[in-house]
């Protein structure tokens, strides 16, 4: 019997990754199990309510998982036949035909495109040239049993390597697969476990990564920020990381003279990541130009202070942040923080609940100074000095208080609202504005509604409260136009020189912060 478990012990170490029907698990006992005979493999599946127990059985401990009901056991005959990446590969691209192109490179084109149905050309060239491995610059062979490499050096030309949710199990069976590869740039290595690598495998095995430039780990159970950093030693010169689904609800400052030296984005999509300030300790990554925060559950972003007219030597290079799907409930706060980035031109949001994508995009142009691009749609001139406009009028009898109640006040009220000085000096001083908030508002303000092609003018008293669409119709009446639905906008009075589009349908003239006297051009 020692015999046998020692076999199948060196068969199976402990880490293994094993897969029955669609069941991934890692090996985390091989052994007897008491009142049981024979040699049995102790399982701690991915799903952790595959399982029957944690370990525990009638009453003694074989091995620890981390969900309650993840563990069972298994007699090694169950598990099924493993596959070099070699083997995996000359299955999938020599036994081809125009038929089987390899589905999983087309669902990476399809996410890489963002379209879920796009029209493949010459399929057959394609299969043929799949079958060629000295031609192939991208290989999938995702979930496939694969846990070894083989020769791999007939692909000459391979930059993209996708081994998702295979059965490898430890770096030095990747560093094996990359050695091999000289020209890879790209490896997929998403929903895989992978043992944590000691000092000296670490130094062993880093060479084989310097050519590598972006890694997925997605979904590989990563707990530990500190497991990530000593990872990260294998490859420090990474340029781009994602780290996505992987439950890391702490991080810690990063040893950027070790690791990530040259790290231009990093993917925390979905990551548990509810405390900006834990964000907020990798802002010494100088190389940093895009960070994916999706769906962490962020609810405030706080950055320390600084004085309004001065940037932090923090995140001195990102550009681009991703915070869609997170309940930020402060927005104007929020883009008030962001404004303290230097170099941040580039913001995805999902609007508050309370909010609307146009209030939104309003605020955030107005508040960060930088901005360019909001939900990857370029910002125009309109757009932004609308915006400016609209915060501008927004907060003027704030800034008059704070400038009459003396240097503390208006440093203050600055520290809230920092891009205002600047907006003072662009639009003037809100004094001539303000004088209006005062006074109690009437329901119906006057406006001068001009028709540009015919230079026709109707003077009409109109609600504060009528929508951008009731006076479409209202206009659409009075100068008989009966086409095409006309599009709006309008002068401020007092600030001719702006042109703010009324260009949502539903907003009311109060949203836009049109006035008495101002005057509404039909285009």
């Amino acid at each position: 019997m020692v015999g046998i478990i020692d076999e199948t012990q060196l068969f199976y170490p402990l880490g293994t990754r094993i897969k029955i029907a669609n069941n991934y698990g890692t090996v985390r006992y091989v052994g007897e199990v008491i009142g049981h005979m024979g040699t049995w493999l102790g399982i701690e599946w991915d799903d952790g309510m595959r399982g029957k127990h944690n370990g525990i059985v009638d009453g003694k401990r074989y091995f620890q998982t981390q969900m309650p009901t993840a563990g069972s056991f298994i007699r090694p005959g169950k598990v099924g036949p493993c596959a070099s990446l070699e083997d995996a590969a000359r299955e999938r691209y020599l036994n081809y035909n125009s038929s089987n192109v390899d589905e999983s490179l087309i669902r990476e084109a399809q996410a890489s495109l963002q379209a879920s149905l796009f029209e493949v050309v010459g399929m057959d060239k394609i299969a043929r040239k799949q079958s060629k491995f000295e031609q192939l610059s991208e290989v999938s062979v995702d979930e496939t049993p694969v846990n070894a490499a083989g020769y791999l050096k007939d692909f000459t030309q391979l930059t993209t390597l996708n081994v998702n949710h295979t059965l490898i199990w430890n770096w030095e069976t990747v560093a094996s697969i990359t050695q091999q590869l000289p020209s890879l740039k790209n490896l997929n290595l998403s929903s895989n476990r992978l043992v944590l690598p000691s000092a000296s495998q670490i130094a062993e095995l880093e060479p084989a990564f310097r050519h590598l430039k972006h890694i997925n780990l997605s979904s590989c159970g990563f707990t530990d920020w500190k497991d990530v950093m000593q990872t990260a030693l294998l490859w420090p010169h990474i340029v781009s990381l994602s780290l996505q689904e992987n439950p890391l609800s702490q991080l810690a400052v990063v040893d950027c003279k070790r690791i990530f030296t040259q790290l231009q984005e990093l993917d925390l999509h979905r990551t548990n990541l509810m405390d900006f300030d834990q964000v907020v300790k990798l802002s010494n990554i100088t190389t940093l130009r895009s960070l994916n925060l999706i769906e962490n559950r962020i609810e405030e972003i706080k950055l320390p202070d600084c004085e309004p007219q001065d940037k932090l030597n923090m995140f001195v290079s990102l550009e681009k942040l991703n915070l869609l799907h997170n309940p930020i409930w402060n927005e104007a706060a929020a883009f008030n923080e962001l404004d303290k980035l230097p170099k941040l031109n580039h913001l995805c949001k999902t609007p508050h609940l309370k909010s609307n994508f146009d209030e939104m995009v309003s605020k955030a142009v107005g508040c960060i100074a930088g901005l360019q691009f909001i939900n990857k749609a370029k910002i125009t001139a309109g757009e932004r000095r609308g915006a400016e406009y609209d915060i501008w009028k927004k907060y003027s009898l704030e800034w008059m208080q704070a400038t009459q109640q003396g240097a503390d006040a208006l440093r203050e009220f600055c520290r809230k609202h920092r891009t205002y000085p600047f907006l003072v000096k662009k639009y003037g001083s809100p004094a001539d504005f303000v004088p209006d908030i005062q006074v109690k508002k009437s329901n119906l303000i006057k406006l001068s509604i001009v028709h540009q092609a015919t230079g026709e003018i109707w003077e009409k008293k109109v609600p504060r409260m009528i929508t951008v669409q009731t006076l479409q119709g209202l206009v659409m009446k009075r100068f008989r136009l009966t086409d095409i639905v006309p599009q709006l906008c309008y002068h401020d009075a007092k600030h001719p020189e702006l042109l703010v589009p009324l260009d949502n349908n539903a907003k009311t003239l109060d949203f836009y912060s049109v006035q008495e006297h101002d005057t509404v051009l039909i285009q």
